[in-house]
């Protein structure tokens, strides 16, 4: 459940809409009582991310989100495929790190 809701509130930062955090933690908490993966309601979030119209907002860049940045005129799909990739890199790394 922790890994869907930080899935979801990284979904609402790329997307910079505080109400959409608030619906989508919503709804990963309620998932299992409708039967539902918690993870796919998430994944689900992230497809809805790629969909969702750019407002232009700025985000400071950090971690992976920093390299993704750096690819902005890219489509916002492309651009959410290099944040994961990076941030399941340096969760490699870490893991690595510490067995």
């Amino acid at each position: 459940m922790r890994v869907a809701l930080l899935l979801v509130r990284f979904a609402a930062a790329v997307v910079g809409d505080e109400r959409y955090r608030e619906q989508w933690e919503a709804d990963v908490v309620g998932a299992r009582e409708l039967g539902m993966s918690p993870l796919k309601v998430a994944l689900g979030a992230l497809v809805a991310v790629v969909a969702i119209p750019s407002k232009g907002t700025v985000m400071v860049p950090v971690g992976p989100l920093a390299i993704a940045l750096k690819h902005a005129r890219t489509p916002r799909g492309r651009v959410l495929v290099i944040a994961v990739v990076s941030a399941l890199l340096l969760l490699g790394g870490v893991v690595m790190l510490f067995a």
